[in-house]
């Protein structure tokens, strides 16, 4: 009965009003490939995620994140390696420019972080050859406050598999260079298929069925790097944006052929998601 409960209370806890940004993103019929500026704030889930070695030392920007709950945050188990302390961090919300100067002050919203959960099955700290299961959630000490800036994405249907050359977007302030970029930006990639992107000569036998290709096959592949690991992926389905991978890695110094980037694909871990925060709840009596 309890779980029944439980099961309930987690659908419920889903916001009503996801993917649907106030300010409309730019999305170019033709694809930029090289990415370009956002309109700002028109990615409104997009976290920065930022570390300091020693509080209150600066925080430095190190990863994306996607906001999908008022409390939670989807991003990349291997954002946190080597630092898995919640109070090591904190996700900042609401910014367009790096520098938070350049920002309307009241806009941005930076939140301290209770619980990070990696997915159980992460081993590539013991075994950098496996990068399976690259997910990790982050739980907000508060619930963020929804407003023109900040609003979250849509997780997409358990399983669902978005088609070759569907155009969605990666956001991020990483650049093909792997520096980080002043204002956050944009590119489109198309999705590869599966049977594509496993053969030898592209990612072969590190590729599995839970990992998503983007970007451009036969070019020079400026493409994939862009985004900062942890970020998101976004789709839009029937006109509402659903995240629908987790930036996870590329190849070396990002311009290769036939190496896209590989995303973590969210929809394969549907369960999971539910299921960790279904768990965190009952454990800290959020539900009842």
């Amino acid at each position: 009965e309890m779980l029944k409960v439980l099961a309930s209370v987690v659908l419920e806890y889903w916001p009503e009003d996801c993917g649907n940004p106030a300010v409309k993103p730019k999305t170019p019929t033709q694809r930029v490939v090289n990415g370009e500026e956002a309109v700002p704030h028109s990615w409104p889930w997009q976290v920065s995620m930022q570390a300091t070695l020693l509080p209150p030392i600066p925080y430095l920007h190190n990863c994306g994140g996607s906001l999908i709950h008022e409390e939670w945050i989807l991003t990349a188990a291997h954002c946190f390696i080597p630092l898995n302390k919640p109070s090591l961090h904190r996700m900042c919300l609401g910014k367009h420019h790096m520098n938070s100067s350049m920002d309307v002050p009241s806009v941005e919203k930076c939140l301290q972080v209770d619980k990070i959960i990696r997915h159980e099955g992460f081993v590539y700290e013991q075994d950098p050859s496996d990068i399976t299961y690259d997910i990790a959630l982050v739980h907000l000490s508060e619930p963020v406050n929804m407003t023109r800036e900040i609003s979250p994405v849509c997780l997409p249907k358990p399983g669902a598999v978005m088609p070759a050359g569907t155009p969605c977007f990666v956001t991020g302030w990483g650049d093909e260079k792997g520096r980080h970029i002043l204002s956050l930006n944009q590119a489109a990639l198309p999705v590869i298929d599966f049977q594509t992107c496993s053969k030898p000569s592209y990612w072969w036998d590190t590729l599995r069925p839970s990992m998503i290709c983007l970007g451009r096959l036969f070019i020079p592949q400026s493409a994939g790097c862009f985004g900062d690991s942890g970020g998101p992926f976004a789709c839009s389905v029937a006109g509402t944006w659903e995240v629908h991978g987790v930036v996870s890695f590329g190849p070396q110094g990002c311009i290769k052929d036939k190496k896209p980037s590989v995303f973590t694909r969210v929809s394969a871990f549907s369960h999971w998601i539910e299921d960790s925060i279904r768990k965190f709840m009952y454990e800290n009596n959020k539900a009842i």
